[in-house]
């Protein structure tokens, strides 16, 4: 009878100790899902397909642009209420996309430092309006002095955690407000290699040479003469057959309440026609205007030459994609 008690206590023994085990192996279980929580899935941007931007879901996008230069500033000076109601009224408009500079010192005054405080928040808001956000990481380089390479892998980090992010590396790269080393083509597309993939990269505007179109979507400032409706269309088309992308007409001639030769036009018949030009080219296109270096809404006249231009671009389907000047 001895042996099987033995036996039992063994028997008991053993049991006790398994449970312990799992025990102990279900402590660490649980504790291995509290301490590495299930890891975010990275943002969805837009995705490039052939000349066209596509959204998440497969869907084009339309890109409906404007020039809205200040709002990162805005946000930096305490101004966020009206940052946010420029937004709230660009997608009352039914546009898609602000062009904002990281960084500025002619038109207005925005340290690199300053910028790079103030982008998230910008982006932050634009992506609860439903707006993506062109993002200008470089301008007036020869002014500010500024860790060019350090600073393009600080915006492009920001851009990489927010989906309505698109990243144009350079202002008008040629400039005269621009450091030499953005001159060189080769330079920028070396900058790419900071940019998260996934995120949509510009280099910067293409008409001074076929090397600014390296990134993987292309941005153009259309010749402003005038007759610059029929050239946005022929020469866009141009564009989007020798790159087989994205081409972008970023900062064509704006819109202002005097017109002003080589700069700003003040017909809206002339913007109509160019958003259609730019729609038959399959090329996407930003409004500029004179308010919009300082995000200002529209006067008359703009408000005139915007209503146009986004008739030109809804009059059919709607699209998904020279010496330098002021802006």
């Amino acid at each position: 009878m001895v042996p099987r008690r033995r036996s039992r206590e063994r028997s008991l023994g053993s049991t006790a100790s398994s449970c312990r085990s799992a025990s102990a192996l279900l402590v660490l279980v649980l504790a291995a899902g509290f301490f590495h929580p299930k890891v975010e899935a990275a943002p969805k941007h837009l995705r490039v397909a052939g000349t066209q931007f596509l959204k998440p879901d497969g869907t084009v996008f339309a890109w409906r642009g404007i020039t809205s230069f200040r709002l990162v500033e805005f946000v930096a000076r305490g101004r966020e209420s009206d940052a946010d109601a420029y937004l709230a009224w660009a997608a009352s408009k039914k546009l898609t996309i602000v062009r904002v500079l990281g960084m500025a010192d002619g038109l207005f005054t925005l340290s690199p430092s300053d910028g790079l405080k103030a982008l998230p928040r910008l982006l932050e808001m634009a992506q609860k309006r439903g707006l993506h956000v062109e993002v200008v990481a470089l301008a007036d380089t020869a002014a500010i002095r500024v860790d060019i390479p350090g600073h393009v892998k600080a915006v492009a980090e920001i851009c990489g955690r927010f989906p309505n992010a698109l990243l144009e590396i350079a202002n008008e790269p040629v400039h005269a407000t621009q450091a030499r080393a953005l001159h060189d083509p080769a330079f920028l597309k070396s900058l790419v290699r900071f940019v998260p993939a996934g995120v949509p990269v510009s280099l910067g505007s293409v008409e001074n040479g076929d090397g600014f179109g390296g990134g993987t979507y292309v941005t153009w400032h259309a010749p402003r003469t005038a007759e610059w409706p029929r050239r946005m269309g022929e020469e866009g088309m141009a564009l989007v057959r020798r790159f087989k992308k994205p081409v972008i007409s970023d900062e064509p001639m704006g819109a202002a309440d005097q017109a002003v030769r080589g700069r700003r036009d003040n017909d809206p018949n002339h913007f109509r026609q160019a958003a259609e030009a730019a729609r038959r080219a399959g090329i996407g296109a930003t409004f500029h205007y004179e308010g919009g270096l300082q995000s200002k809404l529209p006067s008359k006249i703009e408000m005139a030459s915007l209503e146009a231009w986004l008739a030109g671009l809804n009059a059919g389907r709607s699209t998904g994609a020279s010496a330098p000047r002021s802006p």
